[in-house]
């Protein structure tokens, strides 16, 4: 075998070897882009979850403050209450992957 075989075998195995590595690169960066995504939407939902909720803590001292004859019923609050636990349980289900 010549030199020059020699040294072409030797440059396809070290193009092998590197067409494997680059291949798991690529697997390794698409599993940590899958990971980011997920912390994403995590953090996405969560802060949406606080958003509602801080608006809906905000609705409800609104309708507390003033004079008597402004206050809701006591059914009207359960209602409003009921809402703000809805859709802060709907946000929480899907900031966690789950169907809604």
């Amino acid at each position: 075998m010549t030199p020059l075989e020699t040294r072409k075998r030797l440059l396809v195995a070290e193009s092998d070897l590197l067409r494997v590595q680059l291949s798991e690169d690529g697997e390794r960066l698409k599993s940590a882009w899958d990971r980011s995504g997920v912390r994403a939407r995590f953090w996405s939902g969560l802060v949406a979850s606080l958003a509602v909720l801080m608006s809906g803590l905000s609705a409800l001292r609104q309708n507390t403050s003033g004079d008597a004859s402004k206050h809701a019923s006591w059914g009207g609050r359960f209602l409003q209450g009921a809402s703000l636990v809805s859709t802060l349980w709907l946000s929480w289900k899907r900031a966690r992957g789950g169907s809604s």
